[in-house]
């Protein structure tokens, strides 16, 4: 049976990518951060083993680590989707906090996930870290807006792409491969004014992505719903 571990799974793309891996029969590993969603997740899914954490402590490590080893001994996928974004129109009413804060859950975040992973990713036979990434966080869209926007989440998102290539240097030496994703213009709570992209539809999607993908293919920043890739 496969296994995928999905962060943020509350709500939005992660509560649809639950859905859609739960559906396809896979043992899942949703990661929220409050008791009440684990134990209305733990009731409604079969094959369904929460952790509650933040990806932002330290912590998080330890509560991975144990969730998986008390239920599993390899797991095929890590879908670091947890995120953040607070929309300050520009860098003077920017602050340093909020910038370590969005640093803290994208890029850092997702760096304690792989970690506390690590050992039952390299127990699978292609085992597969997909980090959710955003247009926003390349350096060629944020060339092309007219005026900055949220500056922290952007800057976060670049770190996280970053990431996400250095990572699957190392890696893929121990047949880990690491791909990082955008998702599309979803429509979410914090949904961009050209959002066209439901959550459940970029969940389907990526599911079937992941069963095909060609994981000899170089590293790269797909474009899920615009069947393609971005530049970085």
């Amino acid at each position: 049976m496969k296994t995928v571990l999905i962060t943020g799974s509350s709500r939005g793309l992660g509560r649809a990518l639950l859905d859609a891996f739960a559906d396809r029969q896979w043992c899942v590993f949703p990661l929220v951060r409050e008791v009440c969603v684990a134990d209305e997740l733990a009731s409604s899914y079969d094959r369904c083993h929460p952790i509650i954490a933040d990806v932002s402590n330290d912590d998080v490590h330890q509560r991975i680590f144990e969730t998986l080893q008390q239920n599993t001994e390899s797991l095929d996928l890590l879908v670091n989707n947890a995120g953040n974004i607070v929309k300050t129109p520009g860098v003077l009413e920017m602050t340093p906090t909020e910038m370590v804060e969005h640093f803290q859950v994208h890029c850092a975040g997702a760096f304690r996930c792989v970690k506390a992973a690590f050992p039952f990713l390299a127990n699978a036979d292609e085992p597969l870290v997909i980090n959710i990434s955003s247009r926003r966080g390349t350096i060629s869209f944020a060339r092309s807006e007219p005026v900055g926007r949220a500056y922290a989440y952007r800057i976060a998102k670049c770190a996280q792409n970053m990431l996400t290539v250095c990572l699957d240097q190392e890696l893929r030496l121990a047949g880990i491969r690491v791909f990082a994703v955008h998702p599309g213009r979803l429509r979410t709570e914090v949904a961009p004014p050209d959002a066209d992209t439901e959550p459940e539809q970029a969940a389907a999607a990526l599911a079937t992505w992941v069963e095909s993908i060609d994981r000899s293919a170089p590293c790269r920043f797909f474009d899920l719903m615009g069947d393609g890739t971005l530049d970085w």
